[in-house]
């Protein structure tokens, strides 16, 4: 860049207001765009974190149970491994019912990483190593029955699914659980796991894995490990939960890549503007000898150079605004409202850097070519003006 062009680059930016409103609209445009994408990145992250720890663990050996399963093959990928007896129960109080998943469960079940998935009321008071009529259940499903801690409740359940046999059980309900995310929490119930299998006699013991981070990428490698168990993945479980979210994913990215197409398109309008604004500097330039090619080129630096600065405010804008509205949101959801039981709101922030690059790069791709679109009208001005207007 040669001297001419960097000093008159310079003077056009710092130009009082020349230049101020397309710096704050995109910036403004960034920032919201910002935030979208790290709460619904950080939301799906955070939902898919609850279903694999509460529900399913990364990686679920049907029809065996811990005393007959061969450790060794997984150790190196494993950070935790659970056994657990599940069926299914129509609960019922004086005045609701609700369908729910019972889960027989050890205390080691509650592991440091799963103890961060949820909390209990009574601060887990149920002593699950030891057999007892004693189950907890979730905030929304107290909500339901309108029961509360050290009430009794009804269960009808299926003790063996070959034969189909209902069979009612009296429980104490001796705590209530909330992990943040209703939707997952009004399925799930917990109870001791030698209890659960003297319920549940017709079905064998199943065996939740939960493997270390470093391996979370790779769980067809334990899957193919695991070959000779019937293996499933938790995505398997909740087929219609994973789909979900990577469209959600790709659907939130495009609407936002439409956004930043329209913000594009403003940056070319301010460019067109700066040329109408120095038509007259533009002819004397031209006088005296100076190109199309450069003249265009200042201008192109001039919004182009505000257009960066203002993209990276508005990416540190809008992650201060992320990091900063996690109580406002921890709030919200301890309020147990029904209209947000379909959000996960108490979550940790995940920044999705790859697709904050997308949206950055986008805008500066998009941006670079309307912009130069737009100042094809600098060939059109003629030196001649200046002797024309006086």
């Amino acid at each position: 860049m040669n001297s001419f062009l960097m000093l008159w680059s310079k003077k056009r930016i710092l130009k009082r207001g020349r230049l101020t409103s397309c710096l704050i609209l995109i910036a403004l445009v960034v920032a919201p765009l910002v935030c979208a994408l790290v709460f619904s990145s950080s939301m799906i992250y955070g939902i898919t974190n609850k279903y694999i720890y509460l529900s399913d663990g990364h990686v679920q050996v049907e029809g065996v149970n811990l005393e007959n399963f061969d450790k060794n093959l997984v150790s190196p990928y494993i950070y935790n491994i659970d056994e657990v007896q599940k069926g299914f129960a129509l609960m019922y109080s004086q005045s609701g019912t609700k369908t729910v998943q019972v889960k027989g469960v050890s205390s080691s079940y509650f592991n440091d990483k799963r103890s961060s998935q949820i909390k209990f009321e009574n601060n887990q008071a149920i002593d699950f190593d030891k057999k007892e009529r004693t189950i907890a259940i979730s905030r929304s499903t107290a909500k339901t029955l309108n029961v509360k801690v050290g009430d009794n409740i009804a269960l009808m359940i299926v003790p063996d699914m070959n034969q189909k046999v209902l069979r009612p059980v009296l429980m104490k309900v001796s705590d209530i659980f909330y992990s943040g995310y209703d939707q997952l929490d009004s399925l799930l119930s917990f109870i001791p796991l030698e209890y659960a299998k003297t319920l549940f006699t017709g079905s064998s013991s199943n065996l939740e894995l939960l493997v270390k981070d470093e391996y979370v990428s790779n769980l067809d490698e334990i899957v193919d490990v695991l070959s000779s168990y019937n293996v499933s993945k938790w995505n398997e479980h909740n087929i219609s939960v994973y789909q979900n979210f990577i469209t959600s994913r790709q659907m939130i990215l495009i609407i936002l890549l439409l956004v930043i197409l329209v913000a594009s398109f403003y940056t070319a309008s301010v460019a067109q503007q700066l040329v109408l604004d120095d038509i007259n500097q533009i002819a004397i330039a031209k006088l005296i000898g100076s190109s199309d090619r450069l003249i265009k080129k200042s201008a192109f630096v001039c919004v182009y150079f505000v257009t960066i600065i203002a993209l990276i405010l508005g990416i540190i804008l809008g992650l201060l605004i992320s990091f900063n509205l996690g109580p406002i949101l921890t709030k919200l959801s301890n309020l147990g409202l029904d209209s947000l039981s379909f959000y996960l709101l108490d979550f940790k922030i995940n920044i999705p850097y790859l697709e904050i690059s997308i949206i950055a790069i986008a805008l500066l791709l998009i941006s670079a070519i309307t912009i130069r679109i737009s100042l094809y009208k600098t060939r059109s001005i003629k030196p001649m003006r200046l002797f024309s207007e006086s």
